[in-house]
């Protein structure tokens, strides 16, 4: 799900924890060891980000941003800011001279280099795992 996130919404804000949990707390940093990511340059992407791309005139650039029960994609384009909600359970992520994230049918592919958020990257995958063992499946019987 994508949310215009430049002005502050409470409906936005409350569907956003709903789905992935509340945001860390500055505490947490010190628990969790990463939170957050640098900014990396988004180089492509696919229809979902079509209309909001339109409005940039430079290099876009994105963070990511993780909750209990998956991670926020933050992107700035030009003064609006927009934010891709993906649960654990629809991501997938593919890291080679790029970091591909996948989820619910869509995709951004950022630039990234080196070991360019490695340690949030093996945080997610470690989250990600966490959360996919914890989630009951439903038996087939």
């Amino acid at each position: 799900m994508l949310y215009d996130t430049s002005i502050k919404d409470k409906e936005t804000k409350q569907a956003i924890n709903s789905c992935l949990g509340r945001p860390y707390r500055f505490l947490d940093l010190f628990k969790q060891g990463v939170i957050g990511s640098s900014r990396m340059e988004i180089t492509s992407y696919s229809k979902l980000f079509v209309k909001v791309m339109s409005q940039r005139k430079q290099a876009v650039f994105a963070n990511i941003s993780l909750r209990p029960k998956g991670i926020v994609v933050i992107m700035n384009i030009r003064l609006s800011n927009y934010s891709w909600v993906i649960p654990y359970h629809h991501l997938s992520i593919f890291k080679t001279d790029v970091l591909v994230i996948h989820g619910q049918g869509e995709y951004l592919k950022l630039k990234i280099e080196g070991n360019q958020n490695k340690r949030l990257i093996e945080k997610i995958l470690e989250y990600k795992q966490e959360v996919l063992e914890n989630h009951e499946t439903p038996s087939m019987g």
